[in-house]
């Protein structure tokens, strides 16, 4: 049927907007279901019903699978994560990884005034945490 016109579909007996997915084998239908799976190691940015945008990425090797979420808590972005029994302030986790300089923060985020603007409260939240450091984010919460 691929490539049929509407009409030539409708000529055959078949309905045009039939997305097909089934045939017959030995006298009985048997029919196609798709699957669908989210991509592994890929990160999906996406608006929920309210429109506040979050993002995942499903982690995944040949020993273990994970889910890392950011998420935002009043008007600060938080990371969750499977293996973590609390949410991490997403600024404590770039000084984690080592990235310690606001500055170097806020260009990998975003250097647009409007992003800026969303993502200041995160980075004042790491400074009354008193977090300044890859040592101290490791001494504190033994990430």
């Amino acid at each position: 049927m691929t490539g049929k016109s509407p009409a030539e579909l409708a000529a055959l007996n078949e309905c045009p907007i039939d997305p097909g997915g089934y045939f017959v084998a030995n006298g009985t239908e048997k029919v196609i279901l798709i699957q669908e799976q989210l991509s592994k190691n890929r990160i999906i940015v996406e608006a929920d019903k309210k429109g506040t945008i979050g993002c995942s990425v499903t982690s995944s090797t040949a020993e273990r699978k994970s889910r890392t979420n950011i998420v935002t808590k009043g008007n600060k972005f938080c990371l969750k994560h499977n293996a973590l029994s609390e949410d991490v302030p997403v600024v404590v986790v770039f000084k984690a990884m080592g990235i310690e300089c606001e500055q170097e923060i806020v260009q990998l985020v975003g250097c647009e005034d409007d992003v800026i603007s969303t993502f200041a409260p995160s980075l004042e939240e790491c400074h009354k945490l008193h977090i300044y450091s890859q040592l101290q984010v490791v001494h504190l919460t033994h990430l």
